[in-house]
């Protein structure tokens, strides 16, 4: 390493579209509220932030409104069209191709890798290089951490920056995190996967053949648990991870429904990436967010009594439309349920009546109870 090099490389993967609403604002906030956390730790030396940017037409980097702060610490691997389009295949966005890359090209000591839209909280970073300073084994953990959820009515918003950092000071130890006792802590959301670069290149990454969403973190865990330990770092940090909501509470919060899925793990071949991991064999140059002529935007800084005003008002009208969430979705899963379980009963009827239609009335319950046990019977197959 060089002495130059940083300590921690943050490593995060987008593109210039909109991704569930306005995926820029959620980028330009992330990239923003952690150079913030940053600068008031007087860590700029230490940290990187490192964007692979997948196939935009309009670079990134040439769009987002980023803070000096940030622009100091931030940089951008921009993987064009023609190369993007053929590697994804039919996935529209490949994020084991895109972060592999960031992570090749990252000079930190360790890496973490997290969402385009989570924000990362200065208690993470205070306690990370506390550790790293007093020599905690952190070269042979695989540290990883779930993440807190800013709600949907308040992101949807694009509330200023600002904003967003009084609303984590206030509500952020109260914000939920979607874990369950029923599996292991990192089969959920992930707020950070964090270990050291040596592993990143031991393991060769995120498994390439994982082009489509989930999975890929508990992949690459189960390759490295066995020779290291791993560590939940989200208790240690008190979940200081916080996502962007983007989706609407009154739908179903499952990728599978927007987009394509990883085959379950134990449903896949697993294999390993080459040395060419991470498009090492692609000439993906590393372009710092300070560009000539001070065209980096300068943005509000402030938080005046006005500002506390609209924050309230703020508040309010959020609170009253998650209060009617809290009252409808109830009703709207109630009526999921009916109308599946009316689907449900319309196509058993369906079959019944085609499985004894013309038959005598006398045979009808002979004729149901096999056509019973043949579903039954296939039932059982498939498991």
């Amino acid at each position: 390493m060089n002495e130059n090099d940083p300590i921690l490389s943050l490593i995060l993967c987008s593109r210039n579209d909109n991704y569930m609403g306005n995926s820029r604002w959620r980028l330009e906030t992330t990239l923003n509220y952690v150079a913030d956390q940053v600068e008031l730790l007087g860590r700029e030396r230490d940290v990187e932030v490192l964007v692979a940017d997948w196939g935009s037409n309009i670079p990134l980097r040439d769009v987002l409104r980023l803070t000096p702060a940030a622009a100091q610490i931030t940089s951008f691997i921009l993987i064009p069209p023609e190369i993007a389009r053929p590697l994804q295949k039919d996935s529209p966005f490949p994020e084991v191709l895109a972060l592999n890359a960031a992570a090749r090209r990252a000079r930190g000591a360790y890496i973490g890798r997290i969402d385009q839209d989570t924000l990362v909280g200065q208690r993470f970073l205070k306690v990370f290089f506390q550790l790293h300073a007093q020599l905690w084994p952190l070269d042979s953990a695989l540290l990883f951490s779930n993440v807190r959820m800013v709600p949907y009515r308040f992101a949807v918003r694009c509330p200023s920056r600002a904003a967003v950092q009084e609303f984590i000071n206030r509500f952020g130890s109260r914000l939920k995190v979607e874990i369950t006792p029923s599996k292991p802590f990192y089969y959920h959301s992930v707020g950070i996967w964090l270990l050291s670069r040596v592993l990143w290149h031991e393991s060769r990454g995120f498994d390439e053949g994982m082009l489509y969403m989930n999975g890929m973190e508990i992949d690459m865990i189960k390759r490295l648990i066995s020779k290291y330990r791993i560590v939940d770092l989200g208790k240690i940090i008190a979940y200081d991870f916080y996502h962007l909501e983007h989706y609407h509470p009154w739908v179903p919060r499952k990728s599978a429904v927007y987009r394509k899925v990883n085959p379950r793990l134990k449903d896949r071949v697993v294999h390993h990436n080459d040395e060419d991991w991470g498009l090492a064999n692609y000439f993906l140059p590393v372009h710092s967010c300070l560009r000539p002529g001070g065209i980096t935007a300068s943005l509000e800084d402030g938080w005046s009594a006005h500002d506390q005003r609209r924050f309230r008002f703020l508040l309010l009208c959020i609170g009253v439309q998650m209060a009617c969430d809290f009252l409808l979705i109830p009703a709207l899963e109630t009526g999921r349920l009916l109308r599946r379980f009316g689907f449900l009963l319309s196509h058993r009827f369906g079959t019944a009546w085609n499985t004894i239609s013309g038959q005598p009335i006398g045979r009808w319950p002979q004729l149901l109870r096999n056509r019973w046990l043949q579903r039954r019977s296939l039932r059982t197959k498939s498991l």
